[in-house]
């Protein structure tokens, strides 16, 4: 079967696909469990956009030659797009579940096992890790920072960007919302708003925050693609519209962390 880009849209042609790449992982690269994910499952993909998938298996490459090595395989599928793929040993998602590395966490509570048990890697606490996604908001302001101070106005945007979507997800956790693996920061807000109806104000900014992130985080869909990106000027009176409402959106991810933690000493006999 021959197919187009587009068709990748049509259900039918994507469960093609997504079968016979289940079949070359688990026959050919001895996958312990593949687990489909990201931008084709959740939201409204590029006609473009890659398929993602994790697989877990025991081996002891790198990631980078783990990944090249399953890709080579799904060549063979025939797909219109390409496939991305993350491969993990059982030992490091564990390792990344107890440590809250979101992407893992993500994938697993959030994707579609195509074969094996998710069960058997995980269990439902580490879901989510509020913390971590907190962490990696303020890391991603750090970054922003430095790119900032070295006149990199892509850098800068994108990791203002990828804060602002963290610090919203991680809200969405505290209120007990799954968040899908979407980066629309207007998404977002549509369901923060239903429990802080005054963040309705920064709709505006976080719509230009979100087509500039875009831009400056994906790469041109094709050779010829012009991109306008903003400023360095533009980045920055971006960052200091959103500056303040992100520091407090910190502190109040702070005091639910802290709310959350002695909640579950508490449930575990250890006090607070």
């Amino acid at each position: 079967m021959s197919v187009k880009s587009a068709d990748i849209r049509i259900p039918e042609v994507l469960e093609e696909m997504l079968s016979r790449a289940t079949e070359i992982l688990v026959r050919k690269y001895g996958a312990r469990l593949v687990v489909f994910h990201g931008s084709r499952l959740y939201g409204d993909p590029y006609p473009d956009s890659d398929i993602d998938l994790l697989v877990v298996k025991e081996t002891d490459k790198k990631p980078m030659e783990r990944a090249d090595e399953a890709e080579a395989l799904l060549r063979h599928v025939g797909s219109p797009v390409s496939f991305d793929v993350q491969v993990w040993t059982p030992e490091e998602v564990r390792w990344g579940l107890s440590e809250g590395q979101t992407y893992i966490g993500m994938a697993l509570g959030n994707g579609r096992a195509l074969y094996g048990k998710m069960e058997t890697f995980m269990t439902e606490e580490y879901f989510y890790n509020i913390r971590a996604w907190l962490e990696e908001a303020r890391r991603h302001l750090d970054y922003g920072n430095l790119s900032f101070e070295k006149g990199s106005n892509i850098g800068a945007m994108d990791e203002l960007f990828q804060a602002t979507e963290r610090y919203l997800k991680a809200y969405l956790m505290t209120k007990g919302i799954k968040v899908e693996v979407v980066h629309s920061l207007p998404g977002l807000l549509d369901q923060a708003v239903r429990y802080e109806p005054s963040w309705e104000s920064h709709r505006k900014t976080l719509e230009v925050a979100y087509d500039w992130g875009r831009t400056c985080h994906y790469p041109p869909r094709s050779p010829g693609e012009v991109r306008i990106v903003p400023t360095l000027s533009e980045v920055k009176d971006l960052r200091d519209k959103l500056d303040p409402w992100l520091k407090t959106l910190d502190r109040t991810l702070e005091r639910a962390i802290e709310v959350q933690e002695k909640s579950r000493k508490k449930d575990h006999g250890l006090g607070v």
